[in-house]
């Protein structure tokens, strides 16, 4: 445990107190609370905006929510973060952690595609958004081979892929 000294906090001890409104917000979310959830995990990102795993929380209610640019922004920040070594939660290996993040990030934007407004709109947005897609998928079934649901997605977008040139 870290000490305090002065009028300062050491990072340990700060985190350290952010980490009971963090979990929180999980066993809320669990429990199908989703305001409050919320609530908890920016409480937490106010207190230290660079923790990604509030971020990726906050991007899955989004997504299931179907708030896709709130969910693809929050997904976005949490990666950046991540990919600045920035892993807060210690008892996942790196990889695993990054895996997911590019996999949650790649599921947002295949919903994303799929949405009306996207599959009736501009094409290049669409195929942008697909291309990105399988982008984040291929590179989080790279980083985890075990991750079923990135290996699935990569799987499917190239066949259609394949399928589309034909």
């Amino acid at each position: 445990m870290s000490k305090k000294t002065d009028d300062t906090i050491e990072p340990e001890q700060h985190t350290e107190d952010l980490e009971k409104p963090f979990l929180q917000a999980l066993k809320v979310r669990r429990a199908g609370n989703i305001n409050k959830a919320i609530e908890l995990l920016q409480q937490v990102l106010k207190g230290d905006p660079r923790l990604p795993e509030p971020h990726l929380e906050l991007a899955h209610i989004y997504l299931e929510a179907e708030r896709f640019d709130d969910a693809e922004e929050r997904a976005r920040e949490g990666l950046r973060w991540l990919q600045q070594g920035g892993q807060w939660v210690e008892n996942l290996k790196q990889n695993v952690v990054l895996s997911h993040a590019h996999d949650l990030l790649g599921q947002i934007l295949q919903e994303k595609a799929a949405t009306d407004e996207i599959v009736f709109g501009d094409e290049d947005v669409f195929r942008a958004l697909l291309k990105e897609s399988k982008e984040h998928f291929e590179t989080a079934r790279t980083l985890d081979p075990k991750n079923d649901h990135a290996n699935f997605n990569a799987f499917f977008l190239n066949m259609e892929g394949d399928a589309g040139e034909a």
